[in-house]
């Protein structure tokens, strides 16, 4: 069997990532009804104090533009986005954090941050990767 180095190297790192996906899915869905994706969008609007439009954010994720307007929406509906028409440009909205999504936000990322370091303390590769 050949010796790859970069493909054993890229391959635990695409499982590890499995893992944590998995595990912080998990958790996000059971203490506050929230994906990865969602989680991934609160976390680039948390930085921002204006307000700014979806394409934006998709730029700033790994998540196209129809799941951001699908996810915001639903974020919309839970009180954790605001949403208005961009000035201007009636065909377009720009979006923002709500307290209550600041709010859920600084808690889920506590939670990740939990789940990562249990993953990190059971997993020399996890632990590898993220130090």
């Amino acid at each position: 069997m050949a010796n790859n180095p970069l493909s054993d190297r890229w391959l635990s790192l695409v499982r590890v990532g499995a893992l944590m996906n998995q595990r912080i899915e998990h958790a996000l869905s059971e203490k506050y009804d929230l994906c990865v994706s969602a989680y991934e969008i609160m976390e680039v609007l948390s930085h921002e104090a204006e307000w700014i439009r979806p394409g934006e954010v998709s730029a700033r994720t790994s998540r196209s533009q129809p799941q951001v307007s699908r996810l915001v929406t639903q974020m919309v509906d839970a009180g954790y986005v605001a949403r208005e028409p961009s000035p201007g440009d009636g065909r377009s909205s720009q979006i923002r954090l709500t307290d209550s999504g600041h709010r859920i936000f600084a808690e889920a990322a506590a939670t990740v941050e939990d789940v990562l370091g249990r993953i990190a303390e059971e997993n020399a590769d996890a632990r590898t990767l993220i130090g």
